[in-house]
C-alpha cells in the first residue's frame, strides 16, 4: 500500500512539472492538409494537398480504400480569382497562379492571396474561365481570447473577467474567437496515421487514407499562458491537481471554451483552478498578473503570415491579456471618514464577483429613533442591494431568498441576529422612522467585477458620532468579514447680509450663506413689534404673520446648492416695516423662535438696518443762459425705479409731458437733462424744481392728470379720492384756467407731497434763466507785434464754444500796387469758470503780422444767441517808452507833426497798408493841435 501510495505522488509531481516548465512546442501542426472543393483555406498554411480539387473535385470519403494519384501537374492546373462574381464564364480572371509543381504540397503565400481573399476557381483550359463552383475558398485568419470565470459553471453566471481581479480560488477557463475553426470542417481532411483508423483492432478493419480525428491530433492553437514570475506554462491543473494541456488545441467551435467548472475530459474536469497547490502544499498560482495569449500553428501559418517580420497580431496570434489574482477576501472603504449629518457617504465592498455579502451599521440597537438618536440608513432601490420588508411588528419580515438579511447569524454576536444588533425604534413612531430597522442593514450583490458601492444617508436626527460599517459571510466553515467606520458630525448654518447691513426701505437685500446641516434653509424675522416666535419674511406684512415649528407655509425656503451654499433676495418695496433694527433667522429646519425649538437644529443669525428713503438733488449752475444745458442731478436711496422732475415757473409748464420722470441707477444716482433747446425757450426769470421720491411702493402717490373733458391738468393726490372721484384728489390746477404758477405752484405741490396719506418724499431747489451775454473787456491801443490777450465775461455755460474775430475796420480800397492779404486773427475757445459770478472767455492774439489800423473784435456765442464786440487800435511802430521829464514832450511835438505828415501823404510805400477812416482823422487833429502852439509861440 505505502509503495503505491509513493507511485502516485510520484505520478502527480511530475504531472505538476510538466504543467509549470514544459516548453510550448514551437513546431508547427499539420492539421487537415488534404483540401477538397470547396473548403477554406487560410493565408499562411503550408503543406495543402490540393489533389482533390485539381481532379475536378474528386475527393476520398471514407469508403475509398485506395489513394487516388492526383491529376499530372500540367498547363491545365490553373485557378484564378474574379472581382465580380457576375464574371466568372464571361471574363478571364483578375488574378490567377499556375499549380504546376505543387499542388500536392501548396503555400497560401501571403503575397499571392493577401489582397485577393474569398473564392478561387479552377480555370478552363479550353475557354480561360471559371470552372464552378469555387475550387475552394481563401481566407483572412482572425483570432482572440478572453479570460472567463466558471466557478457557477459553463452556463450559469459565468462573466468575463479579462483584465479584471479575481479571488483566488475561481475556476477559470479561456474563450477564443476565430474564424479558423472552419479548418476542421468536412471538406478538409487527415492523413491516416493508423492502420486501424476506424478504431476496430482486429483484422475485420478497414484502412482508410483519408480521415477526421477531431481530437488532439488535430490541435492546432496553443494558448501561452506566462505566470506572475514570468515562466510559460503549457498545462494548468484542475480542482483535483491534475494538469489539463492548453496547447495544440482542437478549436472546431466558435467560440471555443477551455475550461469549465462541470466540463470534463475524460471524466477529469477541465479548468484552471486558481487556488490548486503543489506536492509541497504551495499555491500552484500565488496572487499576481498571469498574461495569456493564443498562437495559431495552423499548418505553419504563423510562420509564413507576418506583419513587417513580427507575429501578426489579431491574424495569427491574439492580443495579450491579463487577469489578476488576489487573496480571497472581503474588503470595505469608505469614500470619506467623516460626513456633516444631512449628508450621504458611502462605502464600496470588494470581493468574489457575483457573490452575496451582509452589511449592516453595527452596535447600534440602543438608539431609540428619535431626534439625535438615529443611525446611518441604507439608502433604497440600490442595484444590487437587498433589504428586508418593514413591518410594525417585533421583528421584520425577512427577505424571501436564497439567504436571510437580518436573520444571519454574524460572527462573535453571541448567537444573536443583524437585526438585534441594529436600531429598530423605541416606539411605533420611531419604528416608522428606521423602518423597524430594516434601513439599517441589508445584503449586496456583488458586481462581475467583484465590486459594489452602497450608499448610506444622514438627517439632522442622525447622532454626531463615530459608526462602524461591517460586512460579513459565511462560506463554509469560515467567515469572511471587514470594517470600516465613518464619523458623523453637527453641521453648521451662517448667514450674511451684502454692503454694510445698513439698508433703505425699497432696496432689495441680499443674504447668503452655508448651510452644512440640511438640504434647505428656513428664514424668519425678528424685530420690534413682530412676532414673539418670528415673523414670516416674505410677507407684504410681516407684523401679522408669525412662524410656527413645522408649518413650512410660515417660512421661506431656500434651497441650499450641492456647494452647500445658499443665497436669497428679499425685496422691500412692498413690505410694511417701519425704520428699526431687525435680525434675521436662518434655520437648518422649520423652528420657530424659542430655545426648545432651535436646540433641535442649527442656525445663524444676521441683525441689519433698515432706513427711510430719501432724496437729494443739486442743479449744476444757479444761473443758466437761454440756450444752455442745465443738468438736475442727486441720490435717490430705496431702489425706486425713478423719480419725478418738476420744474416751475412763469407761464410753465405749458403741456404735461413736461413734467419728466427719470430713471435712477444702480448706485442710487440719477440726473436729468434740460436741453439747449427747452432754454432757449424759458423765459427769463426763476424756475423752481422739485424731484418727487416714489418711497418703497415705488408708486407715484402725487402724479399729473390730464381731464380731457374739462381741457385741464390737475396735480392729483392718488391715495384720497373725492367728490365724484374713484382714482384720487386734485390738489391743484397745474395748466388750464385757474392754473397756479411759478412759487404758488411749487409751494402747493409740496405741501400735497406732505399729505400724512402720501409716502412720497422730496428736495426743491430752484435756477434763474438769464438772456445770454458776452461783455468784452476794452483792450487798449497795441503795437505790431504785441502778443496779447482779448478777454470778456459771459453767463454763458462753462465749456460753451466762442467764436472769437479780431479784423481790420478800414473799408479804403486797397491800391493796385499793394498786397491785399488779411490783417487779423479769429478762433474758437470754450467759455471757463470765472471767479466773481460771472464765467470768463480768454482769446489770445499774436499782431506781429497785424497792419496798422483800427480794430473790430466779435465773440459770437455758437449755439446761443449771444454777441459781444469792441474796438482798438494797432500803432505802427514798438510801444514808446515812458518817461518821467515833461518838457521833453512839448518839443517833439512841432517836429513831429510835419515829418509824419510829409513822409506819409506824398511818398506812398508799397509794403504797408494805408491808415484807416479813425487813423486819418487822428493825424489831422494832431496837426490843428500843432499850428495853434505854433501861433502861440
Amino acid at each position: 500500500m505505502t509503495k503505491r501510495l509513493s507511485i502516485a505522488l510520484v505520478a502527480v509531481a511530475l504531472l505538476f512539472i510538466l504543467a509549470v516548465v514544459m516548453p510550448v512546442s514551437a513546431a508547427p501542426y499539420a492539421t487537415r492538409t488534404n483540401i477538397t472543393q470547396g473548403a477554406t483555406v487560410f493565408i499562411g498554411e503550408q503543406g495543402l494537398n490540393l489533389s482533390a480539387v485539381v481532379n475536378n473535385g474528386v475527393y476520398y470519403t471514407p469508403t475509398n480504400t485506395s489513394v487516388l494519384a492526383p491529376a499530372a501537374d500540367g498547363a491545365a492546373a490553373q485557378i484564378g480569382w474574379w472581382a465580380s462574381a457576375a464574371q466568372l464564364t464571361t471574363t478571364s480572371p483578375t488574378k490567377s497562379l499556375s499549380l504546376v509543381g505543387r499542388s500536392g504540397s501548396f503555400t497560401v503565400e501571403p503575397s499571392d492571396f493577401g489582397a485577393y481573399a474569398g473564392n478561387w476557381y479552377l480555370i478552363n483550359t479550353s475557354t480561360g474561365y471559371a470552372n464552378t463552383p469555387a475550387a475552394f475558398v481563401a481566407a483572412d485568419p482572425s483570432i482572440d481570447i478572453q479570460v472567463w470565470d466558471f466557478t457557477n459553471g459553463v452556463t450559469n453566471n459565468n462573466f468575463d473577467v479579462t483584465g479584471k481581479s479575481i479571488p483566488q480560488g475561481d475556476y477559470l477557463g479561456f474563450k477564443i474567437n476565430t474564424n479558423q475553426y472552419v479548418a476542421l470542417a468536412n471538406n478538409r481532411w487527415s492523413a491516416n496515421q493508423s492502420a486501424w483508423a476506424n478504431g476496430i483492432p482486429t483484422g475485420a478493419a478497414t484502412d482508410f487514407p483519408w480521415v477526421q480525428y477531431n481530437n488532439a491530433l488535430e490541435g492546432y492553437i496553443d494558448i501561452n499562458f506566462k505566470d506572475a514570475s514570468g515562466s510559460t506554462l503549457t498545462a494548468l491543473l484542475n480542482q483535483s491537481k491534475l494538469a489539463n494541456t492548453i496547447v495544440k488545441l482542437n478549436v472546431s467551435t466558435q467560440p471555443y471554451t477551455w475550461g469549465g467548472a462541470y466540463q470534463a475530459i475524460g471524466g477529469v474536469p477541465s479548468n484552471w483552478s486558481t487556488d490548486a497547490t503543489d506536492v509541497n502544499g504551495q499555491y500552484a498560482y500565488p496572487p499576481g498578473t498571469y498574461s495569456i495569449s493564443a498562437t495559431s500553428k495552423l499548418n505553419a501559418m504563423n510562420d509564413n503570415y507576418k506583419n513587417a517580420g513580427a507575429d501578426y497580431t489579431g491574424k495569427t496570434v491574439s492580443q495579450v491579456v491579463t487577469v489578476t489574482l488576489v487573496s480571497d477576501t472581503i474588503k470595505i472603504e469608505a469614500n470619506k471618514d467623516s460626513v456633516v449629518r444631512s449628508k450621504p457617504f458611502s462605502v464600496t465592498v470588494t470581493g468574489k464577483p457575483n457573490t452575496i455579502y451582509h452589511f449592516w451599521v453595527k452596535g447600534t440597537s440602543t438608539m431609540s429613533g428619535a431626534y439625535d438618536s438615529q443611525p446611518p440608513m441604507v439608502k433604497a432601490n440600490q442595484l444590487g442591494v437587498t433589504q428586508d420588508k418593514y413591518t410594525n411588528a417585533a421583528t421584520p419580515v425577512y427577505y424571501l431568498g436564497t439567504q436571510d438579511v437580518g436573520a444571519y447569524l454574524y460572527e462573535n454576536g453571541n448567537n444573536q441576529v443583524i437585526w438585534q444588533d441594529v436600531a429598530s425604534g423605541s416606539n411605533d413612531a420611531n419604528k416608522a422612522l428606521l423602518g423597524n430597522g430594516t434601513y439599517v442593514y441589508g445584503n449586496v450583490t456583488l458586481s462581475t467585477s467583484g465590486t459594489r458601492t452602497i450608499e448610506f444617508t444622514t438627517n439632522n436626527w442622525t447622532k454626531a458620532q463615530k459608526y462602524t460599517i461591517r460586512v460579513e459571510n459565511l462560506f463554509g466553515t469560515q467567515y469572511k468579514s471587514d470594517e470600516v467606520d465613518v464619523k458623523v458630525e453637527k453641521g453648521a448654518v451662517t448667514i450674511v447680509a451684502a454692503g454694510d447691513q445698513s439698508y433703505y426701505l425699497g432696496e432689495e437685500i441680499k443674504f447668503s450663506g452655508t448651510n452644512t446641516e440640511s438640504y434647505k434653509t428656513y428664514l424668519f424675522i425678528m424685530g420690534p413689534n413682530l412676532k414673539p416666535s418670528g415673523s414670516k419674511i416674505d410677507s407684504s406684512n410681516p407684523r401679522t404673520v408669525p412662524v410656527a415649528t413645522n408649518d413650512l407655509n410660515t417660512f421661506k425656503i431656500v434651497d441650499v446648492n450641492g456647494d452647500n451654499t445658499w443665497s436669497w433676495k428679499w425685496g422691500t418695496s412692498a413690505v410694511a416695516l417701519d425704520a428699526g433694527t431687525y435680525t434675521i433667522y436662518a434655520v437648518s429646519q422649520p423652528k420657530q423662535y424659542d430655545s426648545a425649538a432651535l436646540a433641535e437644529a442649527a442656525f445663524g443669525t444676521v441683525s441689519i438696518i433698515i432706513k427711510k428713503p430719501f432724496v437729494s438733488a443739486t442743479a449744476s449752475q444757479s444761473t443758466v443762459a437761454q440756450g444752455d444745458k442745465v443738468f438736475i442731478t442727486g441720490t435717490a436711496e430705496g431702489n425706486p425705479s425713478g423719480v419725478k422732475i418738476w420744474i416751475l415757473g412763469k407761464n410753465y409748464p405749458t403741456t404735461p409731458g413736461q413734467v419728466q420722470d427719470e430713471s435712477v441707477n444702480a448706485d442710487a444716482t440719477f440726473s436729468y437733462e434740460v436741453t439747449q433747446a427747452a432754454t432757449k425757450t424759458l423765459y427769463p426769470g426763476q424756475y423752481f424744481v422739485v424731484v418727487q421720491h416714489p418711497m418703497q411702493n415705488n408708486v407715484f402717490d402725487v402724479k399729473p392728470v390730464e381731464d380731457t373733458a374739462s381741457g385741464k391738468t390737475y396735480v392729483r393726490n392718488m391715495q384720497l379720492n373725492g367728490v365724484g372721484l374713484t382714482t384720487g384728489t386734485n390738489v391743484f390746477t397745474l395748466l388750464g384756467a385757474g392754473s397756479l404758477q411759478g412759487s404758488d405752484a411749487a409751494e402747493a405741490l409740496v405741501q400735497g407731497i406732505n399729505d400724512p396719506n402720501v409716502d412720497d418724499t422730496y428736495t426743491k431747489l430752484q435756477f434763474l434763466v438769464e438772456v445770454p451775454v458776452i461783455r468784452i473787456d476794452p483792450v487798449g491801443d497795441k503795437h505790431v507785434g504785441d502778443k496779447f490777450t482779448i478777454t470778456a465775461a459771459t453767463n454763458l455755460a462753462v465749456d460753451d464754444e466762442i467764436l472769437v474775430q479780431v479784423y481790420s475796420s478800414s473799408f479804403k480800397p486797397t491800391q493796385k500796387s499793394q498786397s491785399g492779404e488779411f490783417s487779423g486773427a479769429t478762433g474758437t475757445v470754450k467759455v471757463a469758470k470765472g471767479d466773481s459770478g460771472m464765467n470768463k472767455i480768454s482769446f489770445d492774439v499774436d499782431s506781429s503780422t497785424f497792419k496798422p489800423d483800427e480794430y473790430i473784435v466779435t465773440a459770437d456765442a455758437i449755439l446761443q444767441t449771444a454777441t459781444g464786440t469792441a474796438l482798438f487800435n494797432v500803432l505802427e511802430g514798438a510801444a514808446p517808452v515812458v518817461t518821467t521829464t515833461a518838457p521833453v514832450m512839448t518839443t517833439a511835438v512841432p517836429t513831429a507833426v510835419p515829418t509824419t505828415v510829409a513822409t506819409a501823404v506824398p511818398t506812398p510805400i508799397p509794403t504797408t497798408k494805408s491808415p484807416g477812416y479813425g487813423a486819418l482823422i487822428a493825424l489831422i487833429g494832431l496837426g490843428a493841435v500843432a499850428f495853434i502852439v505854433v501861433r502861440r509861440h
